[in-house]
């Protein structure tokens, strides 16, 4: 019996040391120089995500300092605060209303504040030239809502502030191509008459970044700019907010009250510059990805194709639907012009065929007694024709002394 119990005895002792070696083995020593005291995969994780530290040993297990400086913390704060680009932009202001489809979506559905103050401190100016139409009454039953800046048609157009793209849309008899930017300060922005879009609906952009080309779509008479300035859907004259002149805007901040949406009785043509007017440099040949080469217009003619346009030009299909954002089934209509992206070798041969083609074309003056009819007849070509060419209909009223194309 006393041989059992000392073979047990053993036995267990045995055992025991085991145990204390094998926890041993596993705890975690006091650090080497390959590998330092704070190196645990779950203190390193935290600290990815908390304050720089100091090696001091003053650290909580969470990797955040013992004692935090205020300033330190207001630091951290900014940088953790980061734009959501995915999230509606002012979407409490707005009631998280977004629509893509209307410039003013809302209407009454909204109640607008009394006073709101609007960030302006990250302005970009969205098109270089000088404002050639202003805000204001224009006639006597139309008023122009934003104002006009001088640009050639392919220019880049810039975001004026960060945000996201709200509407994208074509407005045959008014905004031609034409973008809507909800920005993150409540402002919303809109661009119209651009021939071409480089963004699309819900695209976040920041200030700056490249929306579109400048153009001369929908109802425009040369290629121009048409920028608004809009709060909760109501147009504000930018010129409330922003000084074109010197390119950036007159505060900071700006105020939104009742005497912003206040309308003038005066006329938006009244622009009047005392030095001679500085075109803006077209960015076509130069510093625009979007564009490159000798840009040129083509105006369309009876029996024309894109495919004869393209041979005549010395270019592709693809390409001048890309330039005129159209595509191979658009209708083209006779007396518009197209963009053309032409080579040079291809320049002697257009201009010998404009030249051709001028002498061919035909006018007739409308005189008292006249008709569609008549003239049609006098001219030797069909009403048809002569509506076409002149893009009217067989209702339209001839205006004595008026110029008719007849071919």
């Amino acid at each position: 019996m006393t041989f059992q119990k000392l073979l047990s005895g053993f036995k267990l002792f045995a055992i025991s040391g085991c145990l204390v070696l094998s926890t041993t083995a596993f705890s975690q020593g006091t650090g080497t120089k390959d590998q330092p005291d704070n190196s645990r995969a779950k203190l390193q994780y935290k600290q990815t995500h908390g304050l720089d530290h100091s090696e001091d040993g003053s650290l909580f297990a969470d990797g955040f300092k013992l004692k935090m400086d205020i300033s330190v913390l207001e630091e951290a704060a900014d940088l953790r605060d980061n734009i959501d680009m995915d999230a509606i932009p002012a979407e409490d202001l707005y009631g998280g209303i977004w629509v893509n489809s209307r410039v003013n979506a809302y209407g009454t559905a909204i109640n607008s504040p009394s006073e709101f103050e609007v960030d302006l401190s990250n302005f970009t100016i969205p098109a270089e030239g000088h404002v050639t139409s202003n805000f204001g009454r224009r006639g006597s039953r139309r008023y122009h809502y934003g104002i006009d800046i001088k640009a050639q048609t392919g220019d880049t157009i810039y975001a004026a502030f960060d945000g996201k793209i709200r509407v994208k849309q074509f407005d045959r008899r008014g905004y031609g191509y034409y973008v809507v930017i909800r920005h993150l300060n409540g402002l919303e922005t809109l661009y119209g008459h651009m021939s071409k879009f480089l963004v699309t609906e819900n695209d976040f952009v920041m200030s700056g970044d490249p929306i579109g080309l400048a153009g001369n779509t929908g109802r425009s008479f040369g290629s121009h700019l048409h920028f608004e300035t809009r709060f909760l859907g109501k147009p504000i004259d930018p010129n409330f907010i922003i000084d074109f002149e010197n390119k950036v805007c007159h505060r900071d901040t700006y105020l939104v009250s009742n005497d912003s949406y206040k309308k003038t009785t005066l006329s938006s043509r009244v622009i009047k510059r005392q030095e001679p007017v500085r075109t803006a440099k077209s960015t076509i040949a130069n510093n625009n990805k979007f564009v490159s080469g000798s840009v040129t217009h083509y105006k369309i003619k009876s029996g024309d194709t894109l495919e004869k346009i393209a041979n005549k030009n010395g270019v592709s299909v693809s390409q001048i639907c890309a330039l005129n954002n159209i595509t191979k089934r658009t209708t083209l209509r006779i007396g518009k012009s197209l963009l053309i992206n032409q080579t040079e070798t291809s320049k002697a041969n257009a201009k010998e065929e404009a030249t051709a083609d001028a002498d061919q074309v035909k006018h007739y003056k409308v005189r008292s007694g006249d008709t569609l009819g008549t003239i049609a007849k006098r001219n030797g070509v069909s009403v048809k024709t002569l509506c076409s060419l002149n893009n009217i209909s067989t209702r339209t009223t001839l205006k004595i002394g008026a110029t008719l194309r007849v071919s």
